[in-house]
């Protein structure tokens, strides 16, 4: 009896160790696509990245997504792709919404294969964050929609042999900015707002011998007008100082 129990150990671990239970598992039908969540941002900046993330368990020769987020306080920027597909398009002129298409490849053709059974980033959205004061920390959602008003699937897959793959075989997981408040008036972001060391650093990025992070540039906007590192703040930042 121990001897058969070591034996039937033995083969399971030997089959673990080969893959081909795990290749078992991948072929049952694992597809998904994820957006990064709790992305860090300042108000006023551009460019954040948000990544896409595909897992698919089959050859995928082509992608369309539509992910929605809240106008007010985001804007697309553009789409970074960094798959392999031989055609790819985004559109942003709905605020608030972009679609994002991925097409396929030709066997005959020296364009790279599709993309392989794996987790593979597809891609970076990236979003410009208004640069208002929102009065606190905001997450902001970025989610997948799907347009009733289109007669097909907005968001899916697609296989070599043309099939698609879509809800619930697919799985869409949201993702979302966090924006975080400004502490106003702390232009060097070193915890402490309208200091003399304030006054300094500032002074050398309006001379053009400072750089100024995201950061920065967010906490400066002193006098709250949406309008950040200005003339205008600078003197506001004096006046608080000199009033304290």
């Amino acid at each position: 009896m121990f001897r058969r129990r070591a034996l039937l150990t033995i083969v399971c671990l030997g089959i673990l160790n080969s893959g081909w239970f795990s290749s078992i598992g991948f072929a049952q039908g694992d597809f998904s696509i994820y957006l990064s969540s709790g992305v860090p941002a300042d108000p006023g900046q551009v460019g954040v990245p948000l990544y896409m993330i595909l897992t698919s368990a089959d050859t995928v020769v082509g992608i369309d997504m539509l992910v929605e987020f809240d106008f007010n306080l985001l804007a697309c920027n553009s789409v970074q792709w960094l798959s392999h597909f031989q055609h790819v398009s985004y559109d942003k002129s709905v605020p608030g919404r972009v679609r994002i298409a991925g097409r396929g490849y030709n066997r005959d053709s020296t364009y790279p294969s599709p993309l392989n059974p794996a987790t593979d980033t597809l891609g970076i959205i990236r979003l410009n964050v208004t640069s208002q004061d929102l009065m606190a920390d905001i997450e902001v959602p970025v989610s997948f929609f799907e347009d009733v008003g289109t007669p097909f699937a907005d968001n899916r897959l697609v296989r070599a042999d043309g099939s698609f793959i879509i809800p619930p075989e697919l799985v869409l997981a949201d993702g979302g900015i966090f924006i975080r408040h400004p502490l106003y008036g702390d232009v060097n972001d070193d915890g402490y707002a309208h200091t003399i060391a304030d006054v300094i650093f500032f002074f050398n990025f309006l001379a053009g011998s400072q750089k100024i992070s995201s950061r920065q540039r967010a906490n400066s906007d002193v006098n709250g007008d949406g309008v950040q590192a200005s003339m205008a703040d600078f003197i506001e930042l004096l006046k608080v100082i000199v009033e304290e």
